[in-house]
């Protein structure tokens, strides 16, 4: 009724009476007795910090027991007999590609197989009879896919906990790691797989970063 009024009066041919007035007034001081709303922020919508937002999960690397094509080549190129074996594969770590340290670290829950060891060279990377502190470890080869051998020492490498139980236990691929990593180009987070076969009695390994996707030998 109020705000008829207002309009109505407004408009020309109208006029406010005294009655009109009182009412008005009245009007006015009932509505500044009613305490003004407050906007609920209930209903908007909720603004999430960057920090708030869980990591994104990063899909697991499937890794292949068939051979790639390069292997399968340089099997024939170096009259390999035994098909090579896939061992291990993980995505290189910082400190794998670290310089420094000259290392390529081979977790025992990445292993594929633990079986391309022979006996005799089971017990020197690491054993309870032998002391592992002076590097014994065991002579081996790598060959990156551009076909180029590197020499290696495979060790062993074992962190115990101050209780002496054993927290992790990983073979340590060194010897001239670090060339390699610098000849190829590998970085943090590369995915890689390791090969293994055998060449003369001689400990071979294959390593394969890039798959079918790159062909280095074409």
């Amino acid at each position: 009724m109020s705000l008829y009024k207002d309009v109505m009066w407004n408009l020309p041919g109208f006029s406010k009476t005294v009655k009109d007035e009182e009412e008005e007034k009245s009007m006015r001081r009932i509505f500044h007795l009613v305490p003004k709303r407050k906007r609920s922020l209930r209903g908007l919508p909720k603004k999430h910090s960057v920090s708030s937002k869980l990591p994104i999960k990063k899909r697991p690397v499937l890794y292949t027991t068939t051979p790639p094509k390069w292997i399968h080549r340089l099997k024939k190129d170096m009259n390999i007999v035994d098909d090579p074996i896939l061992i291990a594969g993980k995505p290189l770590d910082l400190n794998d590609v670290d310089p420094d340290q000259n290392r390529l670290s081979i977790p025992f829950q990445t292993l594929q197989r633990n079986d391309f060891l022979t006996p005799d060279e089971g017990r020197i990377p690491g054993d309870e009879g032998v002391n592992n502190d002076g590097g014994i470890g065991v002579p081996a080869f790598l060959v990156d896919q551009r076909t180029k051998q590197w020499k290696m020492v495979l060790k062993k490498w074992v962190r115990m906990c101050d209780s002496g139980k054993v927290v992790l236990q990983s073979f340590l691929l060194s010897g001239e790691w670090s060339d390699v990593v610098e000849a190829n180009g590998l970085k943090e987070e590369d995915n890689i797989s390791l090969w293994s076969f055998r060449l003369n009695g001689f400990l071979f390994f294959a390593l394969d970063f890039a798959g079918d996707s790159i062909d280095f030998l074409k």
